[in-house]
């Protein structure tokens, strides 16, 4: 799964700006946040795709204020007052105004922007800071009265220690797009939710000060292929635990790969029942660098009868799903261990290095 995102200051900065709107006069309280699709000046209105993929159309009047808010700025009263000839096509907005009768146009009290180049500048660092102190791994156990949550990523076990500074967000049931996810709490977290970590290890690697964390509930499912509709997107796949059909959407977003025979084999082998778990040089951050390096598969180089193991949204139409991150070429995977697709997959990062949010 990838997704269109930018860097997760940029939530930060989206979730501060609930202070901003308290400052403005009441009734004008609400908010929406997106992307400029155009920015007009002889007639004053902005065109904003939002987040949750509405056509909005934003009237500017004469009492708006617009404002720039600087890279990895989070308090958007620190903006600068610009016009809105300065605002284009590419920018992140975020519109503060009167709760609309019709959602898709609103009037707007103010104006937040974080220009283009600023969102991909954000990203860029985000995406290398998840790269060199992200963890992605499946919890195991929450202990509220310590405030730590054990998670497993491949054949590594951490302790995952959040501070009262710690920003939650979890995935929606249906979508593992960072956008979205919702603001959340510790309290939320639950054994068996795929969380993926931003903070630095202690000296002995065990354990993460955590200062995000995105989590969800996921499924991770061994199946068989019994048929491939390219045309629609789906397969038709049996969950080889349950014993039940399942239809699996697969779409822009969702991760392909097919392991080579040698590396199915190689990967069987280490984890096979009785092996030690690999040492910190060649455990689940090798295996899951190894899966984000493989070429993307296509949909149509599937066929029934093919074993596939898939992460997958939970779901809320029954049998149905979307697939995340797929992986074909596993079936000496699957002969040699039974935990073979719990092991794998949650080491795999979510969406890959670029998933770090929006």
């Amino acid at each position: 799964m990838t997704g269109n995102h930018a860097g997760s200051a940029i939530a930060c900065a989206i979730l501060t700006i609930a202070a901003f709107a308290q400052t403005q006069p009441a009734g004008s309280r609400s908010q929406i946040s997106g992307t400029v699709t155009n920015a007009g000046t002889s007639i004053p209105q902005l065109s904003l795709k939002s987040d949750q993929g509405a056509d909005v159309a934003i009237t500017i009047t004469d009492r708006t204020i617009i404002l720039r808010i600087p890279p990895g700025e989070t308090d958007a009263r620190k903006g600068a007052r610009i016009a809105l000839s300065d605002v284009t096509a590419g920018d992140r907005a975020v519109i503060v105004g009167p709760a609309p009768a019709d959602p898709k146009t609103w009037v707007a009290t103010a104006v937040l922007v974080m220009t283009r180049s600023d969102v991909a500048s954000l990203r860029q660092k985000d995406q290398e800071d998840w790269k060199k102190r992200g963890i992605t791994g499946m919890v195991t156990a929450v202990d509220p009265a310590a405030g730590t949550v054990a998670i497993r990523g491949g054949q590594h076990s951490y302790i995952v220690r959040p501070s009262d500074k710690t920003a939650y967000l979890r995935y929606s049931l249906d979508s593992p797009r960072f956008a979205d996810a919702r603001p959340s709490t510790f309290a939320e977290i639950k054994t068996g939710d795929q969380m993926r970590v931003l903070g630095n290890k202690t000296e002995d690697g065990a354990t993460i000060q955590a200062e995000k964390i995105v989590f969800g509930s996921f499924r991770q499912i061994a199946a068989t292929i019994t048929s491939v509709n390219p045309q629609a997107g789906e397969l038709s796949v049996k969950d080889l635990a349950t014993k039940k059909p399942l239809t699996m959407t697969v779409d822009s977003n969702s991760t392909m790969k097919r392991l080579p025979e040698q590396a199915a084999r190689t990967l069987a082998r280490r984890y096979a029942p009785g092996v030690q778990p690999a040492g910190a040089g060649n455990g689940s951050g090798d295996v899951s660098q190894m899966l984000d390096n493989l070429p993307a598969m296509p949909l149509s180089e599937l066929k029934p009868g093919d074993a596939i193991m898939v992460s997958t949204t939970q779901g809320s139409t029954p049998g149905r799903v979307t697939a995340i991150m797929l992986l074909a070429g596993v079936e000496p995977l699957l002969t040699a261990s039974s935990t073979a697709t719990r092991d794998i997959l949650s080491g795999w990062s979510i969406g890959g290095a670029a998933d770090t949010g929006q």
